[in-house]
């Protein structure tokens, strides 16, 4: 009996893995179409809250943990959004545009579910790597996703994400997403959240492949 729900759980987490890997791979080619990109913007907000349901609904173990985790990292994501975009001394000066839809205090809700995405997509990725060590796991995972936020920031002012003020990235940003990954990373380790095959690793190598390629793109203009 246990085999077979073990059986089932692995035909899940590959449906999620396929519906991951297609969906990241139908917006990328939107998003390098200029014609449809007016039309793929405005489907960001249901591509955030899809890969958001597949990391609640693929869980197979402590839903009350998970729970916790998705609601402690939803909170603290966004509330540092927001001292951030309301003081400039967290990750610098900028605003946010229209693409990821309806805003509180200036900041897309969204952000809260982007930041959980983030957090346990690597948190998982890195316990795929074995890593006993929650510290040097956190530190890891936290570079990581410095890493992906060098990628993902030109792609996001030229899409509307947000815009930053006098259209410069600062370095304080990289310091700040690396302070409040790892911090976040701590807190993801701290909870003891079992690790889920395959999900993690496909949910950040998915989104990494998306911005590089667009990030690529939008240096070398090959598109409008």
């Amino acid at each position: 009996m246990e085999g077979k729900i073990d059986q089932n759980d692995l035909k899940i987490k590959k449906i999620a893995v396929a519906v991951i890997i297609i969906f990241h791979f139908v917006g990328l080619v939107g998003f390098l179409i200029p014609v449809a990109q007016p039309y793929f913007i405005k489907l960001v907000p249901f591509h955030l809250l899809l890969m958001f349901a597949i990391i609640i609904f693929s869980y197979n173990a402590d839903v009350k943990r998970l729970l916790l985790f998705v609601s402690g990292v939803f909170i603290c994501g966004f509330l540092v959004e927001v001292l951030g975009i309301h003081t400039g001394k967290i990750f610098g000066n900028y605003n946010y545009g229209n693409t990821l839809g309806y805003k509180i205090a200036a900041v897309p809700i969204l952000m809260g579910v982007n930041w959980v995405i983030l957090i346990f997509s690597i948190g998982q990725m890195m316990k795929s790597f074995k890593i006993r060590n929650s510290i040097v796991a956190s530190v890891l995972g936290a570079i990581a996703l410095v890493i992906f936020d060098y990628f993902l920031e030109p792609v996001a002012t030229k899409f509307d994400y947000w815009q930053w003020d006098w259209q410069a990235i600062p370095v304080q940003n990289y310091v700040a997403w690396f302070i409040v990954s790892l911090i976040l990373l701590k807190f993801y380790y701290a909870l003891g959240l079992k690790q889920q095959k395959y999900i993690g690793v496909a949910m950040f190598a998915s989104q990494f492949v998306f911005f590089v390629v667009l990030y690529m793109t939008t240096r070398t203009n090959i598109f409008a």
